[in-house]
């Protein structure tokens, strides 16, 4: 009886929290050991052993707030609980707790012994009235929609009526403008397959598919689907956050994570030689702007990306500060060279090279699967990461910045960004001294007139709808 209880005692200090802390995880005998404590809380927890590697995996990534949250729950949600967990990339929390603000293998793998200051050639633009249509008729530049995020600030925000005149979603918009310019392009013949992809997240695929496919794709023939894969949201303390009672609190990883799934989109169209990424969050935002085509193309740059004038945080994305930028001066009366003093944000609004693209997969590939290169977003006291497209001009040899005023950031107040909008709106029809209730809406079918194809409107009555 006495060696019987002492051996249980002795079971008992090895499953205490204290002694997870204690582990070595620089010697071998620790994994047995940890191979022993996660096959006892099987057993205890009475679930099956094949969760035993999960349970390892958590304890060492001291995450065993979760083992006690077994203790609630009958043993058929056990199960559920545990296969959910599978997804969890826990070795990921691990290494984020060591340096919660930006983990930096990114920049090194590509461009090694630089600084992390930008070290391509940047030049600024300016506003250019020429156009470049012939990419689009050819096929030659295709577009990539970013809806992977989860709408966590302001709910099914690209699928539903935001108070616009017109009553359309953000999603029906951009398609509307993406068939536009392309009917321009190919004087309004039939569209064929054109290359289109759209990023989606788990938190929102499904519901993106199926709206889609109740407008019947727009009439595009195929749409490519990238998935972000999602990672947990942490707290201050580094311990995974979880929504519900069994449900871990889980974020999409961002655009930056897409390069390497790209190359079926590229294999599939390979008569395209550029790439517009668009993120919907800007209302304004044109798909295929045959202006910024024109621009890309004329200076042969490997990105082309624009950007807003800020003094302020308006959202989560990264902001670059020009002096960040090596620039220099090009001969081309329009392009000017970048000034010290200006504050920009990186509009989710890029355009890429697919050559650039090609040769960085080509020689990079490795650097690329091993990029842990993440964006820390704070919201109160739970924390998530994110890879930002933008990240990509870094490693580039030519990237053009493009200022626009034109932006409506669908971000928190979609009053405001609806506002914004219709104020851009007002500005091309010249439409002076109206309040800011009086909206107006420029539709996708008129959205890639020539400003001096627009007709001044006489004594026009609101919400006005061109």
């Amino acid at each position: 009886m006495g060696i019987c209880t002492s051996q249980n005692e002795a079971e008992k200090i090895e499953n205490s929290e204290q002694d997870y802390q204690k582990l070595d995880y620089n010697r071998v005998s620790t994994y047995q050991k940890l191979e022993n404590i996660a096959n006892n809380i099987a057993a205890q927890q009475q679930i099956d052993t094949i969760f035993s590697s999960l349970i390892q995996r958590m304890i060492a990534s001291r995450q065993t707030h979760i083992l006690k949250m077994l203790e609630k729950m009958d043993s058929k949600k056990k199960q559920q609980f545990m296969t959910k967990l599978e997804r969890i990339d826990f070795e990921f929390i691990d290494s984020v707790q060591k340096n919660i603000n930006v983990i930096q293998l990114f920049h090194h793998c590509y461009k090694k012994n630089q600084p992390d200051e930008f070290s391509c050639n940047v030049i600024q633009s300016i506003n250019s009235q020429e156009q470049n249509l012939d990419l689009i008729k050819k096929h030659k530049v295709g577009i990539v929609f970013l809806c992977g995020g989860r709408s966590s600030r302001l709910y099914d925000k690209l699928l539903s009526d935001i108070g616009l005149p017109s009553k359309k979603c953000v999603v029906q918009i951009m398609m509307e403008r993406l068939k536009k310019v392309i009917m321009i392009a190919s004087e309004n013949q039939e569209i064929v397959d054109y290359p289109i992809a759209i990023v989606l997240s788990d938190q929102n695929s499904e519901k993106f598919q199926m709206y889609l496919k109740g407008r019947r794709d727009f009439g595009f023939q195929s749409i490519t689907f990238i998935f972000e894969k999602s990672l947990p949201v942490i707290d201050i303390k580094g311990q995974v956050v979880f929504e519900q009672e069994n449900q871990a609190f889980m974020t999409p990883e961002g655009t930056g994570s897409i390069f390497l799934q790209l190359n079926s989109f590229i294999n599939k169209f390979p008569n395209m030689e550029y790439i517009h990424f668009l993120g919907l969050d800007n209302l304004a935002g044109l798909p295929l702007d045959p202006q910024m085509l024109h621009l890309i193309c004329q200076q042969k740059g490997d990105a082309l990306c624009k950007v807003i004038e800020t003094n302020s945080i308006l959202d989560d994305r990264i902001f670059y500060s020009a002096k960040q930028f090596q620039t220099y001066k090009e001969q081309d009366k329009g392009v000017e060279e970048s000034s010290q003093n200006l504050a920009q944000m990186c509009l989710n609004d890029l355009y890429l090279s697919v050559s650039f693209l090609n040769t960085l997969k080509q020689n990079h590939e490795k650097a690329l699967r091993l990029n842990q290169r993440y964006h820390t977003i704070k919201r109160g006291n739970n924390i998530q990461f994110e890879k930002h497209i933008q990240d990509i001009i870094e490693v580039t040899d030519l990237t053009i910045l493009h200022q626009t005023e034109d932006y409506a950031l669908l971000i928190d107040d979609p009053r405001k960004a609806v506002i914004q909008l219709s104020n851009a709106h007002k500005r091309i029809l010249k439409l002076e001294g109206t309040q800011e209730k009086d909206l107006v809406e420029i539709t996708p079918q008129m959205s890639y007139c020539r400003r001096e194809d627009l007709k001044k409107i006489e004594n026009a009555t609101y919400p006005l709808i061109i």
